[in-house]
């Protein structure tokens, strides 16, 4: 069975559907930051580091493990439209849930963290089932020639709602309408209605099917023959490492709004100013790597991307020290969460985008699979943070991560130029 190419009416309904996706998902992520709003949510129940790291631990990990089961589930079907349909509704669920599990906080603090937590988990990992085949969809609906726009337009679009929605966020969060845990509960519902739109939007993409059905491996058998990926395909080796080393990345982000509160004296309201300057940095940066990934190559991308990586660490060890200087650390600081979104949008436009240039089309699944699975130890970064944090100190901390993310531009270096 051959299969179906688009037409270029087929072609503008899915990339409209996949981007405006992309913009509301976006604007949902905004509001459920784990290191910065949610983190925020959590610090008001517990004073644990531990606790409060999980957030970004169970936002990664989510994503990550799954994904190597499911891209051999997904390397079989013919449509992959399905599963992340079933997937995205069992994460607007969560996302619901979420919302009304804060309403008992003032209460019973301790319950409402654990019924928190538990739709949080369910909402990290369904979105972790539905990123393979999404991203497949994405490869299938979007030629690479074509991608440059997409992240140019998508990227823009997403990080600008992203923006205004940081400021709405401070605006909740400093109204005397709301007291705590409400102001969290309306931030977590308009996070539920993006991510609702973001899944209507999704199900008006129409999928090519990818031929007859294959029949799926046993999972031994699968397993058996990943070695064999990596024995062949040194590109893949390489950016597995790169992207392992940029993830120390996360080590400290859900700290940074902690250690601004603490240590910075900054107010609580001011969560809303870094979510948007960090969505600021994301549109930045997202038109920005799009036109160097059209014109340099997805490599350029990731060099720019690791190097970025090692500035936020080193911005907040200089905002501690302009503080005690008794010198205003509040615009270094907003900085460092810019830096932080161009990040976000860098791994994104970069790791991924190599990804695909360099995946046989009938194996994406498995690339895209194999490589977020085998960076899910990294989603236990932020859990190692809130140890240092606990036994050493902030400043230990930044300067570790500092170090370790520094070594993800040597191993840039060290990636094959692909063609633009």
């Amino acid at each position: 069975m051959e299969k179906r190419t688009m037409s270029e009416k087929e072609f503008y309904n899915n990339f409209n559907a996949l981007s405006y996706d992309a913009i509301f998902f976006a604007v949902f992520n905004s509001f459920v930051e784990p290191g910065t709003v949610v983190a925020s949510f959590v610090s008001n129940l517990t004073s644990s580091p531990v606790l409060i790291g999980l957030t970004t631990t169970i936002r990664n990990c989510g994503w990550f493990l799954p994904q190597l089961l499911v891209a051999r589930r997904a390397e079989a079907l013919p449509r992959k439209k399905p599963l992340v349909v079933v997937a995205g509704g069992l994460l607007r669920l969560a996302a619901g849930m979420m919302a009304l599990s804060t309403l008992i906080a003032a209460k019973n603090p301790a319950l409402a963290l654990t019924l928190f937590y538990v739709f949080f988990i369910v909402m990290a990992f369904s979105d972790g089932v539905g990123g393979v085949p999404w991203i497949d969809l994405f490869a299938k609906s979007i030629p690479p020639e074509r991608r440059g726009t997409y992240y140019t337009k998508t990227l823009f679009l997403e990080g600008s709602l992203a923006f205004g929605a940081g400021f709405l966020v401070k605006a909740i969060l400093s109204s005397d309408r709301f007291s705590f845990p409400y102001d969290y509960s309306v931030i977590f519902l308009l996070g539920f209605i993006c991510c609702t739109i973001s899944y209507l939007s999704f199900l008006r993409l129409k999928e090519v099917e990818d031929g007859a059905p294959r029949q799926c491996e046993s999972l031994v058998k699968y397993l058996m023959g990943i070695p064999q990926v990596f024995k062949k395909d040194r590109d893949f080796r390489l950016l597995i490492v790169v992207n392992t080393l940029l993830r120390f990345f996360f080590m400290p982000l859900p700290f940074y709004v902690i250690f601004a509160q603490e240590a910075l004296k900054v107010s609580q309201d001011s969560v809303g100013i870094f979510v948007s300057a960090q969505m600021l940095g994301y549109i930045l940066a997202g038109v920005f790597f799009g036109r160097i990934n059209d014109f340099y190559g997805s490599r350029s991308v990731v060099m720019l991307t690791a190097k970025l990586t090692a500035m936020p660490p080193v911005l907040a060890l200089l905002s501690l020290l302009l503080y005690r200087l008794n010198l205003p650390s509040l615009p270094l600081y907003v900085l460092l969460f810019i830096l932080i979104g161009a990040t976000y949008s860098g791994i994104w436009v970069g790791i991924y985008n190599y990804l695909l240039k360099i995946a046989p089309e009938e194996k994406r699944p498995l690339y895209i699979g194999l490589l977020n699975t085998l960076t899910a130890p990294t989603t236990f970064l932020p859990l190692l943070g809130g140890v240092i944090i606990q036994f050493l100190s902030y400043v230990h901390l930044f300067v570790i991560t500092a170090v370790l993310v520094f070594s993800s531009v040597v191993a840039a270096y060290a990636l094959r130029e692909l063609d633009a």
